[in-house]
This record gives C-alpha cells, sequence and structure tokens, in this order.
C-alpha cells in the first residue's frame, strides 16, 4: 500500500506543478490515478475493494463539483479529487476534502495579504455583514486588479492535503521513520 501511496503523491505533485505553472491539471495525471486506484484497489488483496474504492471516486467527485459549478474551481480539480478518491476511499477522501478546503482558504487569504488588498477585502466583507443586519443586501464585486478577483491554482493545496492525511499511514508503516535522521 505505501508504494501506491508514494506513486499517488508523485502524480498529484506534478498535477500541482502544472496547475500553478500553467494553471491547469492535465487529464492524463487524473486518469493515471483513476487506473492506479481502481487497478490497486480491485485487484490487490491488500486494495480496499471495489465498492470502497468507487464510492471515494464518487465522493470525491461530488464533494468537489459544487465549487466548479458556482465558479470556485476548474474542472481539473474536481477530477484529480475523484481521482484521489479511487485511491484512498470513501472514509480518507472526506478527510482529504475538508482539508483541500482549509488550505485552500489559508492560501487565498495568504495571497489576498501579500498582494496587499486585505484592507479592500476587509471593507467589502464589512459591507456585507452591515447589509445582512440591516436587511439591505449590498455585495461589492471586487476590481479587476484586486487580488480577491484572481484565481489560483488549487492543487497545490490538493497536494499538501493529500501529503498531511497520508502521512499518517506512511509514518506507521515505517517508511518516514528510515527518512528521519535521529
Amino acid at each position: 500500500m505505501i508504494i501506491i501511496y508514494l506513486i499517488l503523491i508523485a502524480f498529484v505533485l506534478i498535477a500541482a506543478i502544472y496547475d500553478a505553472a500553467l494553471q491547469k491539471i492535465p487529464n492524463w495525471t487524473s486518469l493515471v490515478i483513476v487506473v492506479l486506484g481502481l487497478g490497486w484497489n480491485i485487484f490487490s488483496a491488500e486494495g480496499l475493494g471495489v465498492r470502497d474504492s468507487g464510492f471515494g471516486l464518487l465522493a470525491g467527485f461530488l464533494l468537489m463539483l459544487p465549487s466548479y459549478v458556482f465558479g470556485g474551481m476548474g474542472a481539473g480539480d474536481v477530477k484529480l479529487m475523484a481521482a484521489i478518491g479511487s485511491v484512498v476511499g470513501i472514509n480518507q477522501v472526506l478527510d482529504l476534502v475538508f482539508y483541500s478546503y482549509m488550505a485552500m482558504f489559508v492560501m487565498a487569504i495568504l495571497f489576498i495579504v501579500v498582494k496587499g488588498d486585505l484592507v479592500k477585502l476587509l471593507c467589502r466583507l464589512r459591507t456585507l455583514i452591515y447589509g445582512l443586519f440591516t436587511g439591505v443586501l449590498a455585495y461589492q464585486k471586487p476590481d479587476q486588479s484586486d487580488a480577491a478577483s484572481s484565481r489560483l491554482p488549487l492543487a497545490p493545496a490538493i497536494a499538501l492535503a493529500t501529503c498531511y492525511v497520508l502521512y499518517p499511514a506512511l509514518y506507521n508503516s515505517g517508511f518516514m521513520a528510515n527518512l528521519c535522521l535521529y
């Protein structure tokens, strides 16, 4: 199982590098991960089985789909999470989606802070919250020059979350202990 997790991490990192550089995740990375996940989980005695692998793929897809539909992420991010779900199964893909969203949030806030647009964001947020309390909904769309209107590559956040979720399995296998210097 450790070899499968290491191959998964390698392909997720490749997807993250592509996304960071080109703002696009190649379909072949997701396809390789799906073939790896379904193949391993169906044909290996150590695998999760076809049901758990299929449900992991479906859960990864369905949990990320609303963000795509509402314009928060690209289709490549959805396909990548579905592919990862086929490897790790339903239980771990739920954690992975949660940690991916958390990493995406932190990365977005850091991006806005680095670009120097935090004050603009807080002013728009203040107007929105004030409108909620007064009954006058007033959403101010960010300007084109604002960092909040920029598209961020999300595959690096997915890669970070994947490494975080798989770390205990890698560590408990003894793989990580061999890499640590005492």
